[in-house]
């Protein structure tokens, strides 16, 4: 039975959500928090209806999620520094040990001086575990810095910088035990989101290269009890849609629930979802969004927390068309 929509209007104005960008909000800033099957929308400034997102309840086998699980966990634990504002407002005790002295900041990012005692031309954000998988249309910063005393130049790598990501090209095994998930979520897309899937798959087929096994995803960024502050998320499709998927341990060990929170909201219209293991959500991240804080069950540490997967078509990926199988290696 197809759900009765919800329609949702902006109870913070632009302007200020612009001044919240990279701040956090907690489950009392939001009225309506969905549980069950439901479908969002917004009026846009023609009036017209516009979708905010799909959740579907349970839709996702328990097997797949825990075989995605084992095979993600200890990659989506990794830290990494470039999440900007939706690692939160910059706080020196998050930067990576490397920083020894900043030299320059903004809200979200750092410039910094090195332990070697060099100035760094990089910048970076509060040190989070979210990472991506798949492919990506920069090139890997990693690659640049100084290996064995030699530097790697941009001038050598020939092409445009898109590439498959190291967890994609060196751990196979694991890669491919993702699948399966990552090809229902897009069936779930397809099924449920059929106009923007129809648009993001077309543009993805475009560059077959960097397609992860005929769905209309390019990349998924993995996030391991990560928090995420206000953002709206830059560098995917803007005619496309987000897909979330929640992944949790605890439920292929015991059948119970480690955590509490880790709602994912849209504060401007006071609406959040709590998504959970099986779940699927579809929703529009160029919205102004983020989650509520992810606290254990019982008293303690979590055992093991909330993986949460996030795929979608990075837009630049198009430039790649003519890169070929052999040379995104």
């Amino acid at each position: 039975m197809k759900p009765k929509p919800i329609i949702v209007k902006k109870i913070i104005t632009d302007a200020t959500m612009n001044k919240k960008e990279g701040r956090f909000f907690n489950e009392k800033d939001f009225k309506t928090i969905i549980v069950d099957d439901c479908d969002v929308y917004t009026i846009d400034e023609q009036k017209n209806k516009k979708l905010l997102l799909k959740f579907r309840k349970s839709v996702i086998k328990p097997a797949l999620c825990c075989k995605a699980y084992e095979a993600l966990e200890k990659e989506a634990q990794k830290k990494h520094n470039n999440r900007g504002s939706a690692g939160g407002l910059l706080n020196t005790k998050k930067l990576p040990n490397y920083v020894k002295e900043i030299t320059g900041k903004s809200r979200f990012r750092s410039y910094y001086k090195g332990t070697d005692g060099k100035i760094k031309k990089d910048h970076i954000s509060n040190y989070v575990s979210s990472g991506i998988i798949g492919y990506f249309d920069r090139y890997d910063r990693n690659v640049f810095r100084k290996s064995n005393g030699k530097k790697t130049s941009k001038k050598s790598i020939p092409g445009i910088p898109c590439r498959t990501t190291k967890f994609t090209k060196e751990q196979v095994a694991k890669w491919k035990q993702s699948l399966p998930l990552i090809k229902r979520t897009d069936s779930l897309f397809k099924t449920l989101v059929p106009r923007r899937h129809k648009i993001q798959l077309s543009r993805m087929n475009k560059t077959s290269s960097f397609q992860i096994e005929n769905t209309a995803f390019s990349t998924i960024t993995i996030n391991f009890n990560y928090r995420t502050a206000l953002h709206k998320d830059r560098g995917d499709l803007e005619e496309g849609f987000g897909n979330l998927i929640v992944l949790e341990k605890n439920k292929c060990v015991s059948d119970s629930d480690d955590y509490k929170g880790g709602l994912m909201g849209f504060p401007q219209y006071g609406i959040a979802v709590n998504a959970r293991n099986g779940d699927f959500l579809a929703m529009d991240v160029h919205e102004w969004h983020c989650n509520t804080k992810i606290k254990p069950t019982h008293k303690g540490k979590l055992n093991y927390g909330r993986l949460s997967m996030v795929c979608y078509l990075r837009k630049n990926m198009i430039k790649c068309s003519k890169v070929s199988k052999v040379s995104k290696q």
